[in-house]
């Protein structure tokens, strides 16, 4: 059951790849853009160049953005998805990333005025009222954006659910040699593939239960195998089979659904919301 606390619920996923990295480089020209138009006070130029300077701040506040994403994503295996990544969570990952782009910008600001203000409590002077001032508008933008993905997602799941209450049982059809793995099965029959790192979880239904088995494959392979019948990418771990979706619930994230014969809830990552829509509802 989903809670009643924003903070407590689920966020959109921010995965480490192209889109991290163009979102960080509009935050930069956001803010070379304010330090050059607005200049705000307790910024200073005097014997410098200001475009310059302003614009080293923001490459300065986009490196530290992708080192930071980087790090914390592939060296320390910080996962920002699933139901564990929760609108708190981003809010405290955000304000962790801010103290570092402040403390990024206050080693370049000393190199362009010779290190005069290197100096801890300097550091802390600018760090720590920047981040108590940006987490009210990283806060109301993270709700924002919480609440408009749910409430799309919500709206797609109350329309799948009403296509799945007049979509009829496949046939019976050939069955499939899954990856070579000597595991033969009707594709009709599957309800989901998960991947489990080298291998991959079938679970299907056999006389009318749901059973499982574990085979040596990849998820790719197995969606080029399958590419010929209605089974379908939801998401970068999972393929599911439309015909056997019972109900769908949406999230931040993007849906969850419940499948004929089980209870275990399948995701569909947002990038894959638009292509079970338009197949259940188009």
């Amino acid at each position: 059951m989903q809670s009643n606390n924003p903070l407590r619920r689920p966020f959109p996923d921010r995965d480490f790849g192209r889109s991290t990295i163009m979102g960080k480089a509009k935050v930069s020209v956001f803010v070379f853009a304010v330090l050059f138009f607005l200049r705000p006070q307790g910024i200073h130029f005097s014997g410098r160049n200001v475009f310059l300077t302003c614009l080293g701040y923001g490459l300065v506040t986009f490196l530290v953005s992708i080192a930071y994403d980087y790090i914390t994503s592939k060296l320390l295996g910080w996962r920002r998805n699933g139901d564990h990544w929760t609108l708190g969570r981003w809010i405290m990952d955000s304000g962790l990333l801010l103290a570092c782009i402040s403390i990024g910008n206050f080693f370049y600001y000393n190199a362009t005025v010779g290190w005069t203000a290197f100096h801890p409590i300097v550091l802390a002077g600018i760090t720590i009222p920047t981040v108590i001032i940006g987490l009210f508008p990283i806060a109301a933008s993270g709700m924002a954006i919480q609440l408009r993905a749910e409430r799309e997602h919500q709206r797609v799941a109350g329309q799948v659910q009403l296509a799945t209450a007049v979509t009829t049982a496949a046939k019976n059809g050939r069955l499939v040699d899954l990856a070579d793995s000597g595991f033969s099965i009707d594709p009709n029959n599957l309800l989901f593939c998960e991947s489990r790192q080298n291998y991959v979880r079938c679970v299907y239904l056999a006389k009318g239960e749901a059973q499982e088995e574990t085979i040596r494959a990849t998820l790719s392979g197995l969606e080029q195998q399958l590419q010929a019948t209605t089974i379908l990418r939801c998401h970068r771990s999972y393929l599911v089979n439309p015909n056997h979706i019972r109900q769908a619930r949406g999230n931040a994230q993007g849906l969850r659904l419940t499948l004929v014969g089980i209870e275990e809830e399948v995701p569909v990552s947002r990038a894959y919301v638009a292509v079970l829509r338009s197949l259940m509802v188009g």
